[in-house]
């Protein structure tokens, strides 16, 4: 089976669908499958055991910006293109990875070259919360083009409940939607070498996210610190992301920076699958793993930190909702507030016993998310879709 995946985003962007991409790719790789991973701009990764082939930009920048821009088709141009790439190539499946509008109208284009789609939605190219500005459908454009491209692509591998309730919502029939969750390479945490660490007093967070400030909830870490130092809890709060050192814009963060070690990136460029062995080591050293985000579609950070035997506390919002079980391998606080969260906390820090209990949950808890099993189940319905089309 000749497999192509594209890529919405990819490296040297960071973020949760360009390592997921990476990741399958690669493990394809191990299990004797050849893929080739379409990208719209030149990429600096180097690890990577599968082809990268960058799209012709000045066909598909032109296409686009006539199409958006001005609601003029010229995509005959990208028809002959792709034509011949499907002639030398072959592929039994198109496997689109977080879309944007230049995505959509390569599956128009597909479609009408009768080749084989499936989509995963990666969460703002389906998502949308008007509160916080976020989503590509808050674009009318996108949201309006989205809709009718959704109706000719022939399957979906939906990451999570979530995103299977979106696609539903627009209309997306059930049968053509397939869960196959976001996933980490398992073995890599399980062979990762431990450091035993002496008992302490002091409270070890860790948050894994890039600095999407309303998204990921970093315009609420000044407040919470506040609440955390006011309610004598001794912490240490790594936070490890792009842009993250904008925290310390924040004058209260800024005065009390004691409390905190902030880490703008951690790259790969030789480890065959993400996260980095550095990443693993800071997970497993931490105590628990903060989340304020007001929306993640599955929150691939969660398992990473749940792989490491580190529970998650969060407010209970979609992303997180489905991952973590309230007591079982981490703690979800139904209400918005951040005294309750901070409340929650303060138990925990008098009762720190209950974290080292909760490390099997944790630990047993992510073994779903294992590389090898979800890139397995993808194969499966690589093959489905490319023997039924438009069930």
């Amino acid at each position: 089976m000749k497999i192509a995946i594209v890529n919405g985003i990819y490296f040297p962007e960071p973020g949760g669908a360009q390592t997921q991409s990476h990741n399958i790719a690669n493990k394809f790789y191990d299990l004797g499958k050849k893929i080739d991973c379409y990208v719209f701009n030149p990429t600096n990764l180097k690890n990577n055991f599968y082809n990268i082939i960058v799209f012709n930009k000045l066909i598909t920048s032109v296409v686009f910006a006539s199409y958006y821009y001005f609601n003029f088709d010229i995509s005959f141009f990208l028809e002959v293109y792709l034509k011949k790439i499907i002639k030398v190539k072959k592929y039994d499946v198109w496997h689109f990875n977080h879309l944007n509008f230049k995505s959509l109208i390569i599956i128009k284009v597909l479609k009408k070259l009768n080749q084989k789609v499936l989509v995963t939605f990666q969460g703002a190219d389906i998502q949308i919360e008007k509160k916080i500005n976020y989503g590509y459908r808050i674009d009318k454009k996108y949201d309006d083009f989205l809709k009718k491209i959704i109706k000719k692509i022939d399957g979906f591998a939906s990451i999570s409940e979530n995103i299977k309730n979106d696609l539903l919502s627009i209309g997306v029939n059930r049968k053509k939607i397939f869960y196959v969750p976001n996933a980490i390479e398992i073995k890599k945490f399980q062979n990762f070498k431990e450091k035993k660490t002496k008992k302490n007093k002091i409270l070890k967070f860790i948050t894994v996210a890039r600095f999407a400030e309303k998204k990921k909830g970093y315009d609420l870490v000044g407040r919470f610190t506040k609440e955390l130092i006011k309610n004598k809890i001794n912490f240490k709060w790594t936070i490890i992301g792009s842009g993250t050192t904008a925290l310390f814009d924040d004058k209260y963060i800024e005065s009390n920076k004691q409390y905190f070690r902030i880490i703008e990136n951690i790259d790969n460029i030789e480890e065959k699958y993400f996260p980095h062995s550095t990443l693993i080591k800071y997970y497993k050293e931490s105590d628990l793993y903060i989340n304020l985000a007001r929306i993640e579609s599955f929150g691939i950070s969660f398992i990473e930190s749940l792989a490491s035997g580190v529970p998650v506390i969060t407010f209970n919002k979609k992303g997180a909702n489905e991952i973590i079980i309230n007591n079982f391998n981490g703690f979800k606080i139904n209400s918005n507030k951040i005294k309750d969260f901070i409340k929650k906390i303060k138990f925990i820090y008098k009762n720190k016993i209950i974290l080292r209990k909760m490390r099997n949950n944790s630990k047993n808890s992510a073994k779903q998310y294992d590389l090898t099993l979800v890139t397995k189940k993808l194969f499966k319905v690589y093959k489905i879709k490319r023997n039924k089309i438009n069930e």
